[in-house]
């Protein structure tokens, strides 16, 4: 058999898992016709059709869904063990990907990006801003962060911030028109300002009632997958919000934002930055945590 190039390897598995050459070809950063020669190449070589292709899909054969479960992982460990080496010699470098959501992004990445730039300018930094529950490993990422209650099973996690409180908050106006709400239940009577996923769920409110948890659906005139439209409209008089303290911290301190609720609120819960279990982590991803935890005032782990 003759030799395989790397080059090709990676080229089919970027085409099966994106089932198009467009979109592989915009990962790896060359054209679909080039990817389409390197396939064909690449199956000519093995003796066997590895992709199943029409005018509408591209999708892996019975050979290529086995090859593909076979390399990937060897793949991952050649990129690991190339891009370590790499960085050996000094800053990290290569890209990181992130997924995390809105709530992770404003009050942790936002305001410090300009920063973690300058302090590792060979790092190109991918977010995907996303409150939906993501499998970093099927999608690629090299971690995530969420709040401790929705990590994904078996992974590896460190928290990058102090504890977060979430709080129900209003517009004094809204408050002198309507009331404020002395108990959870008091909230079928108000108009609240929910939150849906991306999957289509909408977020349940989460409160603590003599110590035990208590989620409540929520009503009222706006829906958005969005907090800061959520923030803006509580701004309005539109009605209540649930959301981060230190978010809305400022208007509070301005008074154009009442808190509710206070004593039903559940405990304040640490950020978590998540990723596969390794036998080390890679560089890259060390010096996210290390700026992230130096950030929160918390001790290097």
């Amino acid at each position: 058999m003759s030799r395989i190039p790397h080059d090709a390897l990676q080229a089919f598995r970027a085409i099966a898992r994106h089932r198009s050459f467009t979109r592989a070809g915009a990962e790896l950063g060359i054209s679909a016709s080039a990817l389409s020669q390197s396939l064909r190449q690449l199956e000519e070589a093995l003796g066997v059709p590895l992709l199943t292709r029409t005018t509408r899909q591209v999708a892996p054969t019975e050979a290529g869904e086995a090859l593909l479960a076979r390399l990937s992982p060897a793949l991952d460990e050649i990129a690991e063990a190339l891009e370590e080496t790499r960085q050996s010699r000094g800053q990290p470098v290569g890209q990181l990907r992130i997924t995390l959501p809105h709530t992770a992004a404003q009050l942790l990445f936002y305001p410090a990006l300009a920063d973690f730039a300058v302090r590792h300018p060979k790092l190109r930094l991918e977010l995907d801003v996303n409150n939906g529950l993501v499998d970093i490993v099927a999608q690629r990422f090299d971690a995530g962060v969420r709040f401790g209650e929705a990590l994904q099973p078996g992974m590896q996690a460190l928290p990058v911030s102090q504890p977060l409180r979430f709080v129900v908050a209003a517009s004094p106006d809204y408050l002198r028109r309507r009331g404020a709400p002395e108990q959870p239940q008091d909230l079928a009577e108000h108009d609240c300002l929910g939150y849906r996923f991306g999957g289509g769920g909408q977020y349940r409110w989460q409160f603590a009632a003599a110590g035990q948890p208590l989620q409540l659906a929520v009503d009222g005139p706006l829906i958005a997958n969005d907090n800061m439209a959520l923030l803006h409209a509580a701004l309005g008089g539109t009605g209540l919000a649930y959301l981060a303290e230190p978010l809305i911290a400022p208007w509070i301190a301005e008074g154009r934002l009442a808190v509710v609720l206070d004593n039903h609120m559940p405990p304040a819960e640490a950020l978590y930055l998540y990723y596969p279990h390794r036998p080390r982590q890679t560089a890259k991803l060390r010096a996210l945590i290390d700026f992230l935890r130096e950030r929160a005032g918390l001790p290097q782990a």
